[in-house]
């Protein structure tokens, strides 16, 4: 029976190190490495005392040795796959701020130069970067943190470690992935729409004023455009930010 409780322990802790270990943004770089094995270990703790003994006994029904060890193996692999596939999931709420800056970067001519993204080891532009900052200090003001490992937790109840359970329905996937794509453009859409209206004004100077260099006066134009906007928006940029993070505080969902 202990061996039992033993091995359910550690396929707990597979679970949670590897929700830890691919969920943003303790994912970045910022986050050391130790910090993150003692953060598994703690929550292991906490949880593995409820959630062990029905573990246990799923896993006292293997006959043989060999099962035990076979068992063992595709549990293991398929509790990884769980918590890097939760982390991934929840992680989608943080997508929109990124897409929301990859956008408003594009149209202000900013991709040529790449910086290290806070969240991840991807490349990102400087726009990303400030509006992942802030959604990042967001992410833990309203506590979201706190919210991401209640559901860990209560992941080991709907979905018990060697327990059968079944898999999200792709329309799950495909539509959190979908929403958080909407949400990014619908964050930043004045920006969007004040830039749109500056590349208009500037192809109609360039159609009337042939003399007028696109590429001089236009990216220059286009910059400073996109900065007043950033300014003048900030506010309502963040009380977006807030809000999607607070619908994801009380559903749980994107």
């Amino acid at each position: 029976m202990i061996e039992a409780q033993i091995t359910a322990i550690v396929l707990i802790l597979f679970r949670i190190a590897a929700f830890i270990a691919f969920m943003p943004p303790l994912n970045g770089q910022g986050m050391p490495n130790t910090v993150k094995v003692g953060l598994a270990a703690a929550i292991t703790v906490l949880l593995a005392p409820t959630y062990m003994q029905q573990t246990a006994l799923l896993l006292q029904s293997a006959e043989t040795s060999e099962q035990l060890w076979t068992q063992l193996a595709y549990h293991a692999a398929r509790e990884t796959a769980l918590g890097a596939g939760m982390a991934w999931l929840f992680g989608l709420c943080l997508v929109p701020v990124r897409v929301g800056g990859a956008w408003i970067a594009q149209e202000m001519g900013l991709t040529m130069g790449g910086l290290t993204s806070p969240m991840d080891q991807q490349q990102t532009n400087v726009v990303s970067q400030m509006m992942e900052a802030i959604g990042a200090l967001m992410f833990f003001a309203l506590d979201l943190h706190h919210v991401f490992f209640w559901l860990l937790g209560r992941s080991l109840e709907f979905r018990p470690t060697a327990g059968a359970w079944s898999m999200p329905s792709w329309n799950t996937v495909l539509g959190s992935v979908s929403n958080s794509v909407n949400h990014g453009l619908v964050l930043v859409a004045p920006i969007g729409i004040l830039l749109f209206v500056t590349v208009v004004m500037l192809l109609i100077t360039i159609r009337s004023a042939p003399q007028f260099n696109f590429m001089s006066y236009g990216m220059s134009l286009r910059i400073a455009a996109g900065m007043l906007g950033v300014v003048f928006f900030f506010p309502e940029i963040s009380g977006a930010i807030q809000n999607l993070l607070s619908h994801v505080t009380r559903t749980g969902l994107i």
